[in-house]
């Protein structure tokens, strides 16, 4: 037998086994005990979060329209369900008018809605009122559907207003 033969020969041959030998006892690991996962965490109920909405004008009015009046009962509703909630009642214009008429329009429409809101139970105390006029549209551009978009009064919570959401753009 070559050296290399005789090698391969040693390693791989079954080993002799004396008389009393025993075999190793090999035992497997133990099996993991399984345990379930605790279950997920109840999440607490959360809020819902209201939101008011802002109402629209007919050109050179501060008539309060039947939609407006149905937004505004709505809002009433929200604001008298978070009662520490204190809003500031914005008017504005589209650009057609003076700067100043529209300002004074402006607070005819913010009156008007605030008027609207206490007559439903919210508390004078609780809304301010602010004329923008002509100064923050809402759609840019000489057309109807954007003077139209621009006639509005919007509400933004200054105070007391968790899970309450402004209606107006700076919130």
């Amino acid at each position: 037998m070559g050296p290399v033969l005789l090698s391969l020969t040693i390693l791989f041959a079954p080993g002799c086994k004396k008389k009393g030998d025993t075999e190793p006892v090999v035992t497997a690991p133990p099996t993991p005990t399984v345990t379930e996962a605790p279950p997920p965490p109840v999440a607490e109920p959360t809020k819902q979060s209201a939101s008011l909405s802002r109402v629209y004008f007919d050109f050179d009015s501060s008539s309060l329209s039947g939609s407006s009046k149905s937004s505004l009962g709505k809002n009433a509703s929200v604001m008298n369900d978070h009662s520490s909630v204190k809003v500031e009642v914005q008017g504005h214009c589209d650009e057609r008018g003076t700067t100043e008429y529209n300002l004074a329009l402006g607070q005819r429409r913010a009156a008007a809605a605030k008027k609207y809101l206490t007559d439903q139970g919210v508390s004078p105390s609780r809304l301010t009122v602010i004329s923008y006029g002509e100064e923050r549209p809402l759609e840019r551009g000489g057309s109807e559907s954007a003077w139209a978009q621009n006639r509005r009064a919007e509400f933004r919570v200054t105070s007391g207003g968790d899970g309450l959401v402004s209606s107006s753009l700076g919130n």
